[in-house]
C-alpha cells in the first residue's frame, strides 16, 4: 500500500507540474502567433518575401513561406460533402453513420486529476 500512496503522489506532482508547463507554453504560443501576424504584413509591405532573415545571436534563419491547410475532417464536414456527393440528406448520413459504427474502439483505463472541491 505505501507504493500506492507513493506513486499516486508522484503520478499527481508530475500531473501538476505538466499543466503548468501547459500553461507556460500556451502563453509563449499566443505571444509568437500575436508576432506572426505583426511580422507576416510588414515583410508583404516591405516585399521582403525572398529574404532570409539571420539571427545569428539565436543561431537562427527565419524565412517567409507560403503554407497550405486544408480544412479538418470533422463529421460536420463529412456529412455535408456525402451529402452533395450523394444528392441526398439521407444518403450521406447513412454513409457517415457506417463510418462511425465502423470505427476502430480501444478501451483503456486513465487517470483523471481535479483539484479538490471542483469535483
Amino acid at each position: 500500500m505505501d507504493d500506492l500512496q507513493q506513486y499516486m503522489f508522484q503520478w499527481t506532482k508530475l500531473d501538476k507540474e505538466l499543466k503548468e508547463v501547459h500553461k507556460v507554453a500556451a502563453d509563449i504560443r499566443k505571444q509568437k502567433d500575436d508576432l506572426h501576424k505583426k511580422l507576416c504584413p510588414l515583410i508583404q509591405d516591405h516585399q521582403l518575401e525572398e529574404n532570409v532573415f539571420s539571427i545569428p545571436s539565436l543561431e537562427t534563419n527565419v524565412t517567409f513561406k507560403e503554407q497550405k491547410v486544408s480544412e479538418s475532417l470533422s463529421y460536420k464536414f463529412l456529412e455535408e460533402k456525402f451529402t452533395g456527393y450523394f444528392d441526398t440528406q439521407e444518403e450521406g448520413s447513412k454513409l457517415l453513420q457506417y463510418l462511425k459504427d465502423n470505427r476502430k474502439r480501444e478501451n483503456s483505463f486513465v487517470l483523471k486529476s481535479s483539484r479538490i472541491g471542483e469535483e
